[in-house]
């Protein structure tokens, strides 16, 4: 899992079909420390999350398992995955 920040949104007027009536955000990957990892990512969003929230996300495969029934694929690269309440560093 990654840990990330939502900065935006993103509407799409075509869709593969397996994405249709699913919701799409901008989300920047972080460090634990809260600084920025990268470039930004298309993700799509399973808990509601919104602008300024800090979420988990995963990637590659394991991306398209919350969406899926036995017999479909989500076209997938992120998903978010879970809203984070706080990130405690130590050390």
């Amino acid at each position: 899992m990654n840990l990330g920040r939502v900065i935006g949104s993103i509407w799409a007027t075509q869709k593969d079909p397996s994405i249709e009536g699913k919701r799409m955000l901008l989300v920047q990957p972080l460090f634990a420390d809260g600084k920025p990892n990268g470039r930004p990512i298309a993700s799509l969003d399973t808990c509601d999350a919104g602008p300024g929230d800090h979420v988990m996300y995963v990637t590659s495969a394991e991306a398209a398992i919350p969406f899926r029934p036995p017999q479909e694929l989500t076209a997938s690269d992120a998903t978010i995955v879970g809203v984070v309440d706080e990130v405690a560093v130590t050390g």
